[in-house]
């Protein structure tokens, strides 16, 4: 179906559903941390859909339109803001030729797992400003302490019941088998689409088991470990490694941003000096003309770039020119990573592209920005339709750009008599014979003769 509002009509069905039980938290959080970027309309149609009577039964848009005192136009940009920031899934389906929507709502994040990720607070710090997001994180995330004279004497699990740690050791099926079908400790939807996970999170999870770390605490990072697997191509060992670096020991505590520098550390110092895949500095889209050795350049680079991680791609191409990653461009690299917007193999045909084929020395966040969107855009999938797309982009930049239309110049003929200045045209007289010059001067004579009788009489 067209994702466009035109598709939406006044009298079109739709009904509600609710994901999560909602609190007053969520609506807290939903008020605090996620009006600002979503804007109040589509806080607020988040709220008429929540306290819409009879939800579970099909209504027609009139009745949230009416609530609302908005028209389609508004309502499918309020929309689209809560399915981007996962409170809201749609569905639809057609029968007997009639179209209704499925309107999922799910409940805010936990102000915690809001500022853990990290498109949400990038986007919230741009929108309220570093002194208030400072401010929200410390209201919404400090807990209570207890006063000076108290004391606290809570007993924990094992103080009150009796636990057989055999039975622990060795969970009965039943408990197995459903923990497999729960969902994970938010059941909102991924802000982006999945990629496709060749990262084995079971395994890390084995391999933390019998660390200290907390493993519960670390599925609020899937995305963030994911993000970090894709760009350095991490495996799932060295990522527990990381992990454990990055996890305090007195408080148990992970830390998200000390993780990605420390991974931005080592993947510097292990690839200083070191070439990791072979790159050929040739352009990604060779023109036809040139046969097979272009055709095969052209397979080994897309053979390449399909196998290897983006930031160890940019590494192999810095080393080939005698260049080095900056610390920027590896912010840039992880960044464009964890938009989802393509796979890792289109992102390294960007890279090259940039570096290669339009001779950067680094990449430049704008450019890749305008690439990336015009990329989006086009729908560039596949490293097959990027190599098109940059050999399209070279053609058009070989174009000569067409100049400004002159004025055809007018050329006027000028007449035989005014092609020789007067100045050097010869006496008429000089051009008589002595014949016709005696005949001449008696006319004169006579004629002179004529006006001197005239005046006697």
């Amino acid at each position: 179906m067209e994702d466009s509002w035109h598709q939406l009509q006044p009298k079109t069905g739709f009904l509600v559903r609710l994901a999560d039980r909602l609190t007053d938290q969520s609506w807290q959080t939903l008020t605090q941390l996620y009006q600002p970027i979503i804007g109040p309309s589509a806080a607020g149609l988040y709220s008429a859909l929540f306290w819409l009577p009879e939800r579970a039964s099909y209504k027609r848009h009139a009745t949230i339109l009416g609530l609302l005192g908005m028209d389609l136009a508004h309502f499918y940009q309020a929309r689209l803001r809560l399915e981007a920031t996962g409170l809201l899934v749609t569905t639809y389906k057609t029968r007997d030729e009639l179209t209704s929507f499925t309107y999922e709502l799910h409940a805010p994040l936990l102000p915690a797992d809001f500022f853990k990720d990290d498109l949400l607070s990038v986007q919230l710090l741009g929108v309220v400003g570093e002194e208030l997001y400072r401010t929200l994180v410390t209201n919404t995330t400090s807990k209570p302490l207890p006063a000076n004279d108290e004391q606290d004497i809570t007993k924990n699990f094992l103080d009150v019941f009796h636990v057989d740690g055999q039975e622990l050791s060795r969970l009965p099926a039943a408990i197995t088998a459903t923990r497999e079908i729960l969902p994970t400790s938010s059941s909102a939807p991924a802000i982006l689409p999945t990629q496709s996970e060749d990262f084995d999170f079971k395994l890390l999870g084995e391999i933390l088991e019998h660390s200290f770390i907390d493993t519960q605490a670390l599925r609020g990072q899937r995305q963030l470990l994911l993000t970090e697997h894709a760009t350095y191509g991490l495996d799932e060992v060295t990522m527990a490694r990381y992990v454990g670096e990055a996890t305090d020991l007195a408080t148990n505590q992970f830390n998200a941003e000390q993780f990605k520098r420390i991974i931005a550390q080592h993947f510097g110092q292990q690839h200083r000096g070191t070439a990791a895949v072979n790159v050929s500095a040739t352009s990604a889209a060779q023109p036809a003309s040139q046969g097979s050795r272009a055709n095969s350049a052209e397979q080994a680079l897309l053979h390449v770039a399909s196998k290897t991680a983006p930031a160890v791609f940019l590494q192999a191409i810095k080393q080939k020119s005698g260049g080095y990653v900056t610390d920027g461009e590896q912010r840039i690299v992880r960044d464009l990573v964890s938009r989802q917007l393509f796979p890792e193999s289109v992102l390294n045909l960007m890279i090259y592209h940039v570096l290669v084929d339009e001779d950067r020395p680094t990449l430049n966040k704008n450019l890749l920005d305008t690439i990336a969107n015009d990329w989006s855009r086009s729908k560039i999938t596949t490293p097959k339709l990027a190599i098109q797309k940059i050999r399209e982009r070279q053609q058009a930049a070989r174009k000569p750009r067409q100049s400004r239309s002159r004025q055809p110049t007018v050329k006027e003929t000028l007449p035989d008599w005014a092609k020789k200045p007067a100045a050097n045209e010869e006496s008429a007289t000089a051009k008589l014979t002595p014949e016709q010059q005696t005949q001449l001067q008696a006319r004169i004579a006579k004629l002179k003769d004529r006006n001197a009788q005239g005046k006697e009489e």
